[in-house]
Formats: structure tokens, C-alpha cells, sequence
């Protein structure tokens, strides 16, 4: 389990940071509790905190998400318990956790000259690889477009992210959202792909298969 939360929990946290364009008040509580945790080993992760997220705005994008990481496993004993604490200041959780840091360039962060859009859209690839058991691409919305402001990059009413993506040459629809056990992530064939498939041949088709016996004529009717 803890490696299941580990594989996912970053790039949905960066996906829900981007999407929100700096304004992590705007991200839902019951989103944001879907990163709740407690690891086998006892220690816990606060990034469920992200709507409480502040003292962020001086901070460079790839700052944030080492902080968002940092926040991701920690020792329970160190921090209040999570419903007294009203707010999470990144520049100070930075600075307290770098001091403990051994190998601070071993963090894999989104690169932080990408825009918005890129980074979702590399995000969205991480979170639906990891489910789908191949390396996918091409996000896109349902009628095609790259994600945006204008489409709220990706992003529907209710929070869950939904579009499109390609897999050698086959198009799949896509959603992410939380349910009752984290983020999930569900896709199906693109009906644009269906003619894409070969047919099924009638030898192979039990419908279409001929089983009746031919009967002699003997004379009679």
C-alpha cells in the first residue's frame, strides 16, 4: 500500500497545485483529503494540507513541489495534529527539511521553465501510466484541444480531470478523480479508435458459424 500512495500522490498533488494557478484555497477539502496517509512504518503524510498551503509566493515552482515531497512522509511527532493546524508555510517546511536533506539534487522535480499547461499535461501522463502499465502521451481535451485556461485545464466542475490520450496509435478517454479509497484512475477505448480494430472473422463468429447438416433427398417430401 505504502508504495501504491507513493507512486501517485505526487504528481495528482503537482496536477491539483497547477491547475489551481497559485490559489491552493480554490482546491476542494474533500480532494485535498484524499492525500491523507498513514504509512506502515507510523509516519504520516500532510499533503492533504494543500488548501492551507502559504508564504509561497516568493518561492520558485520547483521549490514548491520539493516542499509538496517533503510533506509527503513525516514523523507525526513533529508537526501538531492535522485538524489544529490552520495553515502550512512551504518557504519554512523548505527551510527545515533541506536542512536534513543528504541528497538534494535526488529529487526528480517538473522541470520549472515548463508552463502551466506542460505541466499538467505531463502530470496527467505520470498519474495514468502508472495505472495503465505503459508509457502513454498526447493529452488532450475530448474535442481535441491542448489544456488551458479556457478549458480549465482539464479540470471539470466537480474537480475530476477528463480528456483524452494516445497509446501507439489508439485514442482512449480518460478521468481522474477521488472516490472512498484515493485518486483513481479509469479509461476506455476512444469510439473514434473502434474502426481502427480489425474485424472479427466469421469462422471465429458463433453467430455467423453454419452449424445445420445437410439431408439427402431421398425421393420424398
Amino acid at each position: 500500500m505504502d508504495s501504491s500512495y507513493q507512486a501517485k500522490y505526487l504528481s495528482m498533488a503537482r496536477l491539483l497545485w497547477d491547475a489551481s494557478q497559485g490559489n491552493p484555497e480554490g482546491i476542494p477539502s474533500e480532494y485535498a483529503e484524499n492525500f491523507n496517509y498513514t504509512y506502515s512504518d507510523g509516519d504520516i503524510s500532510l499533503v492533504g494540507l494543500l488548501p492551507k498551503f502559504e508564504s509561497y509566493s516568493e518561492m520558485e515552482d520547483f521549490e514548491i513541489y520539493e516542499a509538496i515531497e517533503m510533506l509527503g512522509k513525516v514523523r507525526p511527532e513533529d508537526w501538531p495534529a492535522t485538524e489544529d493546524i490552520e495553515g502550512v508555510s512551504l518557504e519554512e517546511v523548505l527551510r527545515i527539511y533541506d536542512e536534513d536533506a543528504t541528497d538534494p539534487e535526488g529529487y526528480n522535480f517538473v522541470e520549472d521553465n515548463l508552463s502551466t499547461a506542460d505541466r499538467v499535461e505531463k502530470s496527467l501522463i505520470e498519474v495514468i501510466s502508472s495505472v495503465f502499465g505503459d508509457k502513454v502521451s498526447t493529452i488532450r481535451s475530448e474535442k481535441g484541444y491542448y489544456a488551458n485556461p479556457k478549458n480549465n485545464f482539464l479540470q471539470e466542475d466537480d474537480g475530476t480531470f477528463a480528456g483524452t490520450f494516445m497509446y501507439d496509435d489508439h485514442k482512449f478517454i480518460f478521468e481522474v478523480f477521488p472516490d472512498e479509497s484515493g485518486w483513481s484512475v479509469t479509461y476506455r477505448l476512444h469510439w473514434d479508435a473502434l474502426d481502427k480494430i480489425p474485424p472479427i472473422s466469421d469462422s471465429d463468429n458463433p453467430k455467423k458459424t453454419n452449424y445445420t447438416r445437410q439431408i439427402r433427398n431421398r425421393g420424398w417430401k
